[in-house]
Parts: C-alpha cells; sequence; structure tokens
C-alpha cells in the first residue's frame, strides 16, 4: 500500500493555519477572581463590582447576575462596575459571574453579599404635620408645624408616647436640643429658645427674629446655624440664650430649610439646589465647598459616619456619600409611606418626620 506524501499530510495542519482555527483546540475555561465585593460585605444602595478575569486565548464576555436578573455585560476590560440595588427587594443576594472565551469554553464565579435594609420599629401618629425631629435622651422632640413642639417619649421604640405639647407662636419646623435647651425654627416666629430641663413642662428661655423665616437649626459650641430660606445660613451666637445675636450668614442658591454641622461643615438642605456644604470653619465667614444635587426637593439632613442621611420629600431618604466634602456621591436610597422632612439617627434607629405620615422609626443596626 502506497503511503500519501509528506505533503499531503501537512495539509490539514495547512488549512487550519490558513483559517486561524487553532481556538478549536482549547479546552481550558477562564479564570475568574471576585476582588469586589468581599465574600459576606454588606453594600449600601450600590453593589461595586471590580474582576479579575483569565484565559489563555482571549475572553470574549462576562455576564454578571444577581439572584436569577442579569445585570450586566462586559464585552471587554476593565471588568468593574457599580449596580444600583436600592431597588432589590432583598436581604442578601448572590452575585453570579459567568466568563465565555473564544472557543465557547465557560466558567461560574459566585459570591454571597448583604443588602443593607431599614426595618420599622414602631410610630406615633403626631396631632400636627411632623417636620423636624430630635431626640435627646428618653425624648423625641418633634417640630410639629401648627401644634408647635411635640414631646414623645421612646423609652420604648415599637410603643411611644406623648409627653407633652408646648405651643410656639409661629410654626415649628425645625428642632435642635443641646443641654438644656430646645431650638425651636418657628418660621415667621424665627428662632424660639425653649427651656426643656423638665420635658414634661417646658418654658421659654429667649428668641431671635430671623431676616426670613426660620426652617432648621443645629447647635454647635455657642452658634444656632439656622436654615433661613431665601437668607440662606444664618449663624447665630447663642452663648446667652437669653439674648442671642447674629454672627454671621452665607445666602445658598436655593431656598434653606434644614442645616447639620460636622466638624468644620455646615450641611445645607437646599430645596430644589439639593445638598450644600458650607465651610464654616469661620463662623464669621462661612464659605462653600461642595454641593450634590438630589433628585427631590431635600428638605432634611443628618450626618453621621461619612454619610449625609437627606430627607427628600417625594424621593424619600437620601444617603448620600460625603467622606470628600468637594465631591459628595450616592451611596444609596429608601422610599418612607409619606413625604421625607426630616431625619435623625441616634443608636439603632433613624427617626424621619414624614409629614402625615407621622414620626416613622427604622431599624438601622446593619449600617455599614
Amino acid at each position: 500500500m502506497k503511503l500519501p506524501s509528506k505533503s499531503l499530510l501537512l495539509l490539514p495542519l495547512a488549512i487550519l493555519t490558513l483559517f486561524n482555527c487553532e481556538a478549536i483546540f482549547d479546552i481550558y475555561p477562564p479564570e475568574i477572581e471576585i476582588i469586589k465585593p468581599k465574600e459576606g460585605e454588606t453594600c449600601f444602595g450600590t453593589l461595586l463590582i471590580e474582576l479579575n478575569v483569565t484565559d489563555n486565548n482571549k475572553v470574549d464576555r462576562l455576564e454578571v447576575f444577581v439572584g436569577y436578573s442579569l445585570v450586566h455585560i462586559f464585552t471587554g476590560e476593565p471588568f468593574s462596575t457599580d449596580i444600583d440595588i436600592s431597588t432589590f427587594q432583598v436581604t442578601s443576594a448572590t452575585l453570579k459571574i459567568v466568563a465565555y472565551d473564544r472557543a465557547g469554553n465557560w466558567n461560574i464565579s459566585n459570591r454571597y453579599f448583604n443588602k443593607w435594609s431599614p426595618t420599622l420599629a414602631g410610630s406615633c401618629d403626631t396631632p400636627g404635620y411632623a417636620s423636624g425631629v430630635f431626640v435627646s435622651g428618653s425624648y423625641t422632640y418633634v417640630a410639629d408645624g401648627d401644634s408647635g413642639l411635640q414631646v414623645i417619649n421612646v423609652s420604648n421604640p415599637a410603643s411611644p408616647t406623648l409627653a407633652c405639647t408646648y405651643n410656639t407662636p409661629g410654626y415649628a419646623r425645625g428642632v435642635f436640643v443641646s443641654g438644656s435647651y430646645a431650638y425651636v425654627t418657628d418660621g415667621g416666629s424665627g428662632l424660639q429658645i425653649i427651656n426643656v430641663t423638665n420635658p414634661a413642662s417646658p418654658t421659654l428661655a429667649g428668641s431671635y427674629n430671623t431676616p426670613d423665616n426660620a426652617c432648621g437649626v443645629f447647635v454647635s459650641g455657642s452658634y444656632a446655624y439656622v436654615a433661613d430660606r431665601m437668607s440662606g445660613l444664618q449663624v447665630i451666637d447663642v452663648s446667652n440664650p437669653a439674648s442671642p445675636t447674629l454672627a454671621g450668614s452665607y445666602d445658598t442658591p436655593g431656598s434653606a430649610l434644614s442645616v447639620f454641622v460636622s466638624g468644620d461643615y455646615a450641611y445645607v438642605a437646599d430645596y430644589d439646589s439639593g445638598l450644600q456644604i458650607i465651610n464654616v470653619s469661620n463662623p464669621a465667614s462661612p464659605t462653600l465647598a461642595g454641593s450634590y444635587d438630589t433628585p427631590g426637593s431635600a428638605r432634611g439632613v443628618f450626618v453621621s459616619g461619612g454619610y449625609a442621611y437627606m430627607a427628600d420629600w417625594e424621593s424619600g431618604l437620601q444617603i448620600i456619600d460625603v467622606s470628600n466634602p468637594a465631591s459628595p456621591t450616592l451611596a444609596g436610597s429608601y422610599d418612607t409611606p409619606g413625604s421625607a422632612l426630616s431625619v435623625f439617627i441616634s443608636g439603632s434607629y433613624a427617626y424621619v418626620a414624614d409629614w402625615d405620615g407621622g414620626l416613622q422609626i427604622f431599624n438601622v443596626s446593619g449600617l455599614p
């Protein structure tokens, strides 16, 4: 029997080389390393994904699943992205990465993560429209519109009870308690300073008439920082509560409704202008540091652990990362049953003044 010539034996290899079909012999799947999130990590509104995927030939595509939902497809490097999981109705889920190469080989890698989700602990329906809230000890102080200041006993968060009511002369919009005093922003009646040494029997200590409509207040040291609508941020010296005086001011671009002071910064909920971050290291001469435009109408703000919690009216609770005050970013959000006006964080609970939804108390023990 005559054997085929050497050239005929080499013909199949030449054809494979001509048509670049070496991938047919690739039997090795891609290798997947999930860098972020870490196993069991708690994610807060946004899931940050970072992958390292390699293959002896070439990675064709990556499919990203959260649970059974396909949320992203990579067709090339870099293999990193942010996924909004704020609307996912889960408290824990599995991230699944499916990687394919050009030869059709595939591999799967899974990563378990948690999603922070607040839960309702209790509520108390106030007689007016709850607009501001502050927690001190076993009491929650609620600025309740035409119904003035409501003092609520929250020693048992699951069953809050009314302790007393103090009728202010105007429309109570915001409240801050420092020492023996509750500082109430009272609309056209300016700043009302109320002695709450005995929470069951408050008395008036002093007042200051701001230039516009006093809405929000924060006390730090000897100063009361007042969000005064179209007059922006007013800084009031309250070293003598019976005789407060103006120290400085900053005109914000929108309508200043609420303020929170942390370190050298005053965080102002500025209605349609979102979050305004103002440097108040010199209270007599405040300056702008940064800003973030929220999706709704920014009305209330509380800062804790590098986050600004924004009561954003129809957009509920917006959580903004302010670890860099010059460049704030969205971290997550949560819808409330009413219209969010103000928020306060104390221990494991977030107390939200929710307009016609009254006082809403959320368990936030899972905060990162």
